[in-house]
């Protein structure tokens, strides 16, 4: 019981001191108990996982749904027909160039079975042989640029007056003609082109095999002319590079019936490679 005769001041101080300290029963409350019961970092995530949030499920669906499109588009790119994309006059021209090819190899097979048949009956055996044999050789003879040749085809004139037409174009176009047919080829009548024939580019020309190609350029090619023409004239062929902005050039086709090619070429020895016997 408070005395009546103190101080009423020094009452207020003591009544502090006997009421329980409000930083000691907020410990009890916040101690190690309490942060046991908070949740783990790990928990959280399981958490998070379990209960995604509208937002994360809304980017989730339009990630799912972009590779869905992606993987969609490359399968359809894979699938894709290499032709589908293709001209018809360009189809035409392939399918022209392979009907030509079909033919002349369905020709060589119907000859050399003709052959076998005359070797294999007995009669003649021998004057066959010597025809085959023959025939045989005109047409190594052919292939090596080694005679001069006489036939169907094609003239190509190429003016470059900007004398940007380098050795890679030349190189295509010849790559094209023969792809089309043709069985031989000559550049400005003075280089016959065979298998063992280079291209570069010189200071002021394009040198073939070491011998320089002045301007304009000429290249004879014998063969079906319709299919050595549309060889030149297919798109990103000869004629498109050539006359393409870059170039400047123009290119000019002569079809004829009788193309004479007397450049001829001159083997170069071999020093590595023997035949089997």
């Amino acid at each position: 019981m408070p005395d009546p005769h103190q101080n009423p001041e020094q009452q207020d101080i003591r009544a502090p001191q006997d009421s329980p300290s409000p930083r000691a029963s907020s410990g009890t409350q916040d101690g190690p108990g309490t942060d046991r019961q908070k949740p783990s970092h790990r928990a959280r995530i399981l958490h998070d996982l379990a209960h995604p949030a509208s937002g994360q499920l809304i980017v989730a669906i339009i990630l799912c749904l972009c590779s869905f499109a992606v993987v969609t588009q490359v399968r359809s790119r894979a699938d894709e027909d290499p032709f589908a994309s293709m001209r018809r006059a360009d189809l035409v021209t392939m399918l022209d160039s392979l009907s030509t090819s079909s033919r002349q190899l369905d020709s060589e097979l119907a000859e050399l079975r003709d052959t076998q048949r005359q070797l294999q009956s007995g009669a003649d055996s021998r004057q066959a042989a010597q025809k085959q044999a023959a025939t045989r050789l005109s047409q190594l003879q052919v292939l090596s640029g080694t005679v001069p040749v006489q036939g169907p085809g094609i003239t190509i004139r190429i003016a470059d007056p900007g004398a940007k037409v380098t050795s890679d174009i030349l190189l295509d176009a010849v790559e094209e003609l023969r792809d089309a047919g043709a069985e031989a080829i000559s550049l400005n009548g003075k280089v016959r082109v065979v298998a063992s024939t280079w291209f570069a580019s010189g200071a002021d020309s394009v040198i073939a095999s070491g011998t320089p190609i002045s301007r304009p350029i000429t290249i004879q090619a014998i063969g079906d002319p319709h299919s050595l023409e549309e060889g030149a004239r297919f798109r990103g062929g000869l004629v498109s590079q050539v006359q393409a902005p870059q170039v400047g050039g123009s290119v000019q086709i002569t079809s004829s019936t009788l193309i004479r090619i007397t450049a001829v070429a001159t083997p170069a020895p071999m020093t590595h490679a023997s035949p089997v016997r």
